[in-house]
């Protein structure tokens, strides 16, 4: 074997090393030193990727015309990436690590070093021999260790453009999925003949499910009920289901949050109201629950008489409209709690949809993120991984209003290209408690104390009221008295 201590060749390797920013130049030029070193059967230059497989770039100094790629934690080279530390088998037949490597059928013995920077394994170097009295020992861990220590720069700058060039990589990956979700995503964008040109998105399946139903149910004139929280997208899918039902007329909103009782009667109901303009079309009710009970009949029986009486002239109008209602709570509540007529609900929720909230379909968060953040800008921009993980993370209480501001706000805020999770606004994060119940313990107790402690929880839930009480646990009050005063409870004059 050759003297590692020959500085000036190693001298010569590093300048070259420096030269030469080529993971497969950088790892053919160094097996091919150490070849030359150990003079051995062969010496494998292979690089650790950053999702933990390994390529073989090159044999004995010749760089491979097609690297040979290796899951990851196979053969020698995928332990010790996974281990940070060097590996030598002196019975590689017999070896189940290195089982799975790739060698000649005459190796007998082989070694594998980690080439390493700050902790992180950008490569091995294995070095193979078929020498059948050949056993590798801690020396040779030492030898290669020592030629290592002394390409430290360019090892440090390999491990630099390697970064790089995983991180394109993986941006490059991240563009081909998002032109492939473009060509897939499905988009519901309203029609021309609205302001809002709002549009929903997504590709997850409970979304996907609400928007699918909502066209199967357009063509048919039934009253529908869409639920879900605030900014989900209820008063654009109500448009598009207008837009898809065919219905000839007009499509007009009234935003019931937004008005008293006096103002919304008369938005709706005069002579040139909202109702009049939706004839033969559709009416969109926005935030219904906020109607009061004096609204709520005369929607009621525009539905089942199909006909209402103007509030300023008092001429009675027949109507043919479909009627959409949205609401942020569930109604069915308000029903219960007498907040909300019954014979109306019942008449909306002939169809009710809910639109689940963006929380509650988190594979949405980044195609959204990504149409909000370039939509209409001639330069678009990329999230990292990194972005991405923040942003699919968040509870999103103001659901895609949230999200879109947010994504608008980073646009203008962020130079370059490439959006990090330090350029988004640092959310409030939402703590989750999660609820877990102990197992019963077991508690001996005789029946005396059983009971006392019965009889004593009794009173407390009725605050004390003996008579109740004695109602509810089936006995006498006489009996109830003479059971405290034995307690310890009652002094006996109590009992009378």
């Amino acid at each position: 074997m050759k003297t590692a201590s020959n500085h000036n060749e190693l001298a010569t390797l590093s300048t070259v090393l420096l030269s030469n920013l080529d993971e497969v130049i950088f790892f053919a030029k160094l097996s091919g030193f150490v070849q030359d070193l150990m003079q051995e059967h062969k010496v494998l230059g292979f690089e650790v990727l950053s999702d933990g497989c390994t390529r073989l770039l090159s044999v004995n100094g010749q760089a491979l015309s097609s690297a040979k790629l290796l899951n990851k934690g196979l053969g020698l080279s995928g332990y010790v990436a996974r281990n940070k530390r060097a590996y030598y088998s002196n019975s590689v037949k017999r070896d189940p690590i290195a089982s799975t490597g790739i060698r000649d059928e005459v190796v007998e013995a082989e070694l594998c070093v980690p080439v390493m920077v700050d902790g992180s394994v950008i490569g091995t170097i294995n070095v193979q021999s078929a020498k059948k009295d050949r056993s590798f020992n801690d020396n040779d861990v030492a030898v290669i260790n020592d030629i290592l220590s002394q390409l430290k720069s360019p090892i440090r700058n390999m491990h630099l453009f390697l970064m790089a060039k995983n991180l394109n990589r993986e941006l490059m990956s991240k563009i081909e999925a998002k032109e492939k979700e473009l060509s897939s995503r499905v988009e519901i964008q309203i029609s021309k003949g609205f302001e809002d040109n709002s549009q929903m998105i997504g590709l997850s399946k409970n979304f996907l499910e609400v928007v699918q139903t909502a066209k199967k149910i357009a063509s048919q004139d039934f009253p529908i009920l869409l639920e879900g929280a605030h900014g989900v997208g209820k008063k654009i899918l109500s448009k598009k289901i207008h837009n898809w039902s065919g219905r000839k007329g007009g499509c007009v909103v009234a935003s019931c949050s937004a008005l008293n009782e006096v103002q919304l009667d008369r938005e709706l109901f005069s002579s040139k109201g909202l109702m009049v303009q939706a004839n033969g079309g559709t009416l969109i009710i926005d935030d219904i629950a906020n109607t009061t009970n004096h609204i709520q009949v005369k929607l009621l029986r525009a539905l089942v008489a199909g006909e209402m009486i103007t509030v300023d002239t008092d001429e009675k109008i027949a109507l043919n409209i479909r009627m959409i209602a949205t609401s942020k709570v569930e109604l069915k509540k308000l029903v219960e709690e007498g907040k909300f007529k019954e014979e109306l609900f019942y008449r909306l929720n002939t169809i009710a949809l809910r639109i689940p909230a963006l929380r509650e379909r988190q594979d949405d968060v980044r195609v959204m993120a990504e149409f909000f953040l370039n939509q209409g800008k001639s330069q678009p921009k990329v999230l990292t991984s990194g972005a991405i993980e923040k942003l699919t993370s968040y509870y999103w209480q103001g659901n895609a209003h949230e999200l879109k501001n947010v994504m608008e706000r980073t646009y203008i805020l962020t130079d370059g290209q490439y959006i990090e999770a330090s350029h988004l606004p640092e959310f409030a994060q939402e703590v989750k408690v999660e609820k877990v119940e102990a197992p019963a313990k077991y508690e001996e107790f005789t029946l005396f104390d059983l009971e006392k402690k019965h009889i004593v929880d009794t009173l407390g839930h009725l605050q004390g009221n003996k008579t109740r009480a004695a109602k509810a646990l089936g006995i006498t009050v006489k009996t109830l008295y003479n059971k405290l005063h034995s307690y310890g409870m009652i002094e006996a004059r109590e009992q009378q």
